[in-house]
């Protein structure tokens, strides 16, 4: 598939003078997501318009004339890992200033410059920031999403669609470029393992201070089989034989890499609600081996919420939501603050659980029990006035950003 019909679901407004207008664009993303692949396919595709931060003869040439893309004739100019260079922000700043006129920016890099970006406020008012995530259902159909007040109009809309056909190859090869587009779960493995370590063994010494990199990587093997599942700091520090805060840091910055990333409980409005530790799962959902699918699930929902937030400015974020009674929903979707839709995760046949009768009617939002199965759509009612469905995911998957 050529990179430029892929990835169409960021494609779809990056390019949208409504939403962009003369502004930088920041795309920040897991390494070997297709940054800069998708970037230099689309935006950029002359050399003369792509420069590399890491080519040393990039950085002379600025040095000598700060103003040394000028040449390029393209529309778009890329700066690709800018972000390492000491003063970045200003050197950025000032090109920006005096050239926003006559280009438009985007400004490339791995998970770091999103850690980065952070901190300082000197481009504030000059740029917006949106997010590549691996491939999923909505970039194989082309889908325009929009973002309803309401969520039965997406769940309404899933039952005419036919069952997407790329979700057997997703969810066995990932959703990275280079290992689903191989059609190899071998190549899949090893370069898995590679891209651990790459993470591993350069971004997280390069951001962090931590030296026990063999305990880290001890961390991740641990948590494979336990995506998704509620986990003790103070256990994983006994075992590791390091304290509870370090377990946390340790997890903290993997997920500022990309590597991991957490679903924190919800309690408002919930008796009894569960409100300690957050759950952890992979952004390559294929690492997690007891939990597959639910970690499938995860992914994708965390890339509808961070996308709509990018696109409307909604404020989209994921949840569980679990009481001390061990009622459990996996997710919850929050739609500034309040509840907008749950969504239980089923490998196999789509029960409906006792919490999920609970919960709808608690919190007053539908629910949604989606998957694996194929071609299944069915609508039941709770005692309440909230409606429950189920259906495959790969009906629903596709509707999502």
């Amino acid at each position: 598939m050529d990179p430029k019909n892929i990835f169409h679901t960021i494609q779809n407004y990056w390019n949208s003078p409504s939403w962009l207008q003369k502004r930088m664009l920041f795309l920040s993303g897991p390494r070997q997501v297709g940054k800069t692949t998708l970037v230099t396919s689309t935006l950029c595709p002359s050399k003369e318009s792509y420069f590399n931060w890491d080519n040393r003869k990039i950085r002379l040439d600025y040095q000598k004339d700060p103003e040394f893309f000028t040449n390029s004739q393209s529309k778009w100019i890329c700066f690709d890992e800018i972000h390492k260079r000491p003063r970045w922000k200003d050197i950025l700043k000032g090109i920006y200033d005096s050239q926003k006129d006559r280009y438009h920016f985007v400004i490339t890099g791995s998970a770091k410059l999103e850690t980065f970006k952070k901190s300082g406020d000197s481009l504030v008012g000059r740029y917006f920031h949106t997010h590549l995530f691996p491939l999923n259902l909505p970039d194989f159909h082309k889908t325009n999403f929009h973002l309803p007040k309401d969520p039965s109009q997406l769940i309404q809309a899933a039952s005419d669609l036919h069952d997407a056909t790329a979700m057997p190859e997703l969810l066995a090869l990932g959703g990275f470029p280079e290992p689903f587009f191989s059609g190899s779960e071998s190549f899949w493995r090893r370069w898995s393992i590679l891209h651990h370590d790459l993470i591993l063994t350069e971004d997280l010494r390069d951001l962090s201070r931590i030296t026990e990199i063999d305990k880290v990587e001890t961390l991740l093997e641990i948590l494979h089989p336990c995506a998704g599942q509620l986990i003790s700091y103070r256990n994983l520090a006994t075992d590791l034989e390091t304290t509870h805060g370090s377990i946390r840091r340790w997890l903290e910055m993997l997920e500022k890499l990309q590597l991991v990333f957490s679903v924190p409980p919800y309690s408002k409005k919930i008796r009894r609600a569960y409100k300690q530790d957050k759950k952890w799962y992979f952004m390559d959902w294929g690492a997690s081996t007891n939990n597959l699918f639910e970690n499938y699930i995860a992914a994708s929902l965390l890339r509808a919420t961070t996308l709509y937030t990018d696109r409307f400015g909604e404020k989209m974020t994921l949840h569980f939501v679990r009481t001390h009674d061990g009622a459990e929903v996996d997710f919850l979707i929050c739609k500034n603050g309040q509840p907008w839709l749950l969504v239980e995760a089923k490998e196999g046949a789509p029960d409906i659980s006792r919490a999920v009768y609970r919960f709808v009617d608690e919190l007053k939002v539908p629910c949604i029990v989606v998957t694996k199965k194929t071609n299944l759509y069915k609508k039941i009612k709770s005692p309440g006035k909230q409606s429950i469905y189920s259906m495959s995911w790969a009906k629903f998957g596709q509707l999502l950003p």
